[in-house]
């Protein structure tokens, strides 16, 4: 799998905190877990070396809240079209040599 890009971390905190921002709104979150939950988005996010390790946390926190759905899924299709990609780029390979 391929690390993640900048670029690809800035989505993905823009995917996170868009449902985030959505917890806020509906008031399901008070100000410690606010704080909690903000600083485990940041470290996460920061530490995760592949679109998998983002996966794994992002359904972590699907556990807790529903609203994190869509993040997880945006995630999960980035992972399906690298391993598509993989796959294409292999077939190729294959009918090159053949």
């Amino acid at each position: 799998m391929k690390p993640l890009t900048e670029l690809d971390r800035k989505n993905i905190y823009n995917m996170l905190a868009t449902a985030y921002i959505d917890l806020i709104k509906q008031g399901r979150i008070g100000k410690f877990e606010r704080r909690v939950m903000s600083q485990k988005i940041l470290n996460h996010v920061e530490k995760a070396q592949t679109f998998q390790d983002v996966s794994v946390f992002a359904k972590d926190l699907l556990k807790l809240y529903p609203v994190f759905q869509y993040a997880s899924l945006r995630i999960d299709s980035e992972i399906e079209g690298m391993h598509e990609a993989d796959v294409m780029a292999r077939l190729k390979t294959l009918i090159k040599k053949s």
